[in-house]
């Protein structure tokens, strides 16, 4: 199937710093701002320590799987019932994940830009792109955030240049005034985002290069970076408690941006960027929901891609409101992917150093 064609590791890379990027702008930087107000910044920074120790850990499960297909791998030295619980856990945060970024993603269009169109028709439509990608499979996802992904860069470098002439950076100081646990939590949560990478092992298999430990470093680097840029642009634009206040900080740098004294409201680019990162997200996780299920049949993949397709409409649909919504991320959300993130490397690094089965040795 076309699922099974190769991309390069650059390629994954490409997609990742999509995927993860998009909720780091829009999702993770009010829940730092909610608990870390000024020291945000700083706890989203230190945030790379712990991210790159983890990468070197993340690295090992790579390497020793040797990038092969890890739930085939996992299979022939633990058989079914550990792979099948491995499934479960992953299938279970991808659509977690992919159901807070569409519903966040349906919210914002909502209330920005189509205020008078139902959310279930802005999901209906986001969703038909998503599903016709997905089933193309990881190439086509691939290739698409390759041709996106300069165009969000760019834009981005220019509303961090734009609004320089906003940006007061003495807001950023001082620091510790509520102590030390702010930094601290912001940090832990950052953290929760970044982990998000553990995705890389279970799409490895599609990469026809090899995937290099300098690469993923850097990969964390730019993903936490990601993160601290626009945290300490909102800060220096909006000051720590005002920015705090905002449901979306990144957008609103967008709204001020001016070019002269007639040039204004560009912040329709923000679309571009926003729905490029929510669709390269939420086609991987889709396409990830399916592929860790081995199903071998074209027909059938699309038939439960369309039923996650149904299922994630649903969500649109849900009763519940967007406060809700927001103190969901703010205390469940990122803390449980932080859990999750931890947790499932630990697991992965004991399944991967565990002595081999002689089940798999009769078979080399």
């Amino acid at each position: 199937m076309s699922g099974t064609r190769k991309i390069t590791a650059l390629q994954l890379y490409f997609v990742l710093i999509l995927s993860i990027s998009i909720t780091n702008h829009v999702l993770l930087i009010p829940v730092l701002l909610h608990y870390g107000k000024r020291d945000s910044w700083l706890g989203a920074s230190l945030a790379m320590i712990p991210t790159l120790i983890w990468i070197i850990l993340l690295y090992v499960v790579i390497k020793r799987s040797k990038q092969q297909n890890m739930m085939v791998w996992m299979k022939q030295r633990y058989g079914k019932v550990v792979v099948f619980l491995l499934k479960v856990v992953v299938i279970v945060i991808a659509v977690a994940h992919a159901s807070v970024t569409l519903r966040d993603m349906v919210t914002w269009t909502n209330i920005s830009y189509l205020p008078r169109t139902p959310p279930i028709m802005i999901g209906l439509a986001f969703l038909i792109f998503c599903f016709f990608a997905a089933r193309e499979g990881m190439r086509a996802v691939a290739i698409t955030s390759g041709i996106l992904l300069p165009g969000v860069v760019l834009l981005g470098f220019f509303v961090m240049g734009a609004n320089f002439q906003y940006k007061d950076y003495r807001l950023i100081m001082p620091l510790f005034t509520h102590g030390y646990a702010p930094t601290i939590k912001t940090m832990l949560l950052t953290c929760g985002s970044s982990f998000e990478l553990i995705s890389i092992v279970f799409l490895q298999h599609h990469a026809e290069t090899r995937i290099r430990l300098r690469a993923l470093l850097i990969l964390g680097i730019i993903i936490v970076g990601l993160t601290v840029g626009p945290l300490m642009g909102a800060i220096a634009i909006f000051g720590p408690f005002e920015a705090a206040d905002l449901r979306y900080p990144a957008f609103e740098q967008w709204r001020m941006v001016t070019l002269g004294k007639y040039i204004s409201h560009l912040d329709f680019l923000s679309i571009f960027q926003w729905i490029s990162g929510a669709c390269i997200r939420m086609c991987m996780l889709m396409f990830l929901s399916v592929d860790v299920m081995g199903i071998p049949k074209k027909s059938t993949r699309t038939w439960v891609l369309l039923g996650l397709s149904l299922f994630f409409i649903v969500v649109c649909i849900l009763p519940f409101t967007d406060n809700e919504m927001v103190m969901f991320i703010q205390d469940w959300y990122y803390p449980m992917m932080l859990v999750i993130g931890v947790g499932l490397l630990l697991v992965l690094l004991v399944l991967t150093i565990l002595p081999v089965r002689r089940k798999e040795k009769a078979t080399k």
